[in-house]
């Protein structure tokens, strides 16, 4: 699976407007209903938020990974967003989160999101991929970084 599978112009925030954790997940959980993906967004947001209370998906280095199950999907379903003032998701190096990708998984597959996070991250680890996502203006700039990378470093060669 390529990032640019589940990630695409309408599914790509930014900039996204939140500024603590509670407001970032519903934002993007908000963003996903506006385009006809999820048909409401309480049960989700309050999932994500109990998940949240106990661990966070803060990965550290400026990322969150929120994530949940959903009934009303049938494939894993992706949004990023992209925060330019960075939010707080108590990430363990104290640092705010500026890239914020939220996952839903069909419940029959709760765990499709770790192959996804797993290339997602590979491509991150590049500061300067890092640094060029922080610095995009539009969801287009965001797709041409993802698809550059990609078209650099096939799954296979990973």
């Amino acid at each position: 699976m390529e990032l640019i599978d589940k990630l695409n112009k309408r599914t790509i925030l930014i900039p996204m407007n939140s500024s603590n954790k509670e407001d970032a997940i519903q934002e993007l959980l908000t963003h996903l209903f506006s385009l006809n993906i999820l048909s409401g967004t309480i049960k989700l947001f309050t999932n994500i938020k109990n998940q949240e209370d106990i661990f966070t998906s803060s990965a550290g280095r400026g990322v969150a990974y929120p994530h949940s199950t959903s009934v009303e999907i049938e494939n894993l379903t992706c949004v990023l967003g992209v925060s330019k003032k960075g939010i707080d998701f108590n990430s363990p190096d104290g640092h705010g989160c500026h890239l914020i990708l939220l996952t839903l998984s069909p419940i029959n597959q709760p765990t499709d999101h770790r192959k996804f996070i797993t290339r997602f991250r590979l491509m991150i680890d590049d500061p300067m991929i890092r640094s060029n996502l922080l610095d995009s203006y539009d969801s287009h700039n965001v797709i041409n970084i993802i698809s550059d990378w990609e078209n650099k470093y096939s799954e296979d060669a990973i």
